[in-house]
């Protein structure tokens, strides 16, 4: 299946911020959102995420500066790992699970597109090992059956 599909299933809601907003602001806007990254950009583009992870790693490397004096393209991952429309959704799980990153931002045409979780990956995943099993199962099934006659 590729990314594409899955996108058109959960949804393509990407919430973004512009990276001179303060760690404050982007804090509220995640609550206020109920998500737990934001993409970053500069100039309407994509230069970066913040997320829960960076969120403490701020806390814990400026704890003499409040949020509200803490700009984004500070505290934000500056490298952005994304995936293209066309990629395949078992290969975008591998490569989250390898770059340890939790959120994805998929892009087409410099633009986003939508955000893929890790959970996401891992959900369509297992349904799609559970579909193989039930196959296995009728198949054995079937040989058994066959085997009678």
């Amino acid at each position: 299946m590729a990314v594409r599909e899955l996108l058109e299933r959960k949804g393509r809601q990407v919430i973004t911020i512009d990276g001179s907003h303060t760690v404050d602001e982007a804090v509220h806007l995640m609550a206020a959102k109920k998500v737990s990254a934001l993409v970053v950009l500069e100039n309407e583009q994509p230069v970066g995420i913040f997320a829960e992870r960076d969120l403490l790693r701020t806390y814990l490397t400026y704890r003499q500066r409040p949020f509200a004096e803490i700009r984004l393209n500070e505290a934000m991952t500056p490298r952005l790992v994304t995936a293209s429309p066309e990629d395949n959704a078992a290969s975008t799980l591998e490569k989250m699970l390898r770059e340890n990153i939790r959120h994805l931002p998929v892009i087409e045409n410099q633009s986003i597109v939508g955000m893929l979780t890790v959970r996401d990956l891992i959900e369509y995943r297992l349904g799609y090992l559970d579909a193989e099993m039930d196959y296995l199962r009728e198949y054995i099934a079937d040989l058994h059956e066959a085997g009678r006659d």
